[in-house]
């Protein structure tokens, strides 16, 4: 095989061991998956928007900060910028 063959095949193996340790902490089983699709897939969508639910407070808190320090450590950039143009 060449390298980019055991490359595709690892980041696959890669890819599989995140899905599987996911799936795994989501308590979903291959048999779940197989005999349940619609409700698993139901269970699946409400983790995600429980993490999403729960992260995004804290990403606006976070932004509320962090944004506008970086547009005034950006600003000189963004000056030049418009220098430039004109």
């Amino acid at each position: 095989m060449n390298k980019s063959t055991m490359q595709i095949i690892w980041k696959l193996l890669i890819a599989s061991l995140l899905v599987g340790l996911a799936l795994d902490y989501f308590d979903i089983s291959p048999a779940d998956l197989i005999h349940d699709i619609p409700a698993t897939v139901g269970r699946v969508y409400d983790a995600v928007a429980s993490v999403f639910e729960w992260g995004g407070k804290y990403v606006l808190l976070g932004a509320i900060i962090v944004v506008p320090i970086w547009v005034l450590m950006n600003l000189t950039t963004i000056k030049d910028k418009f220098k430039r143009k004109n």
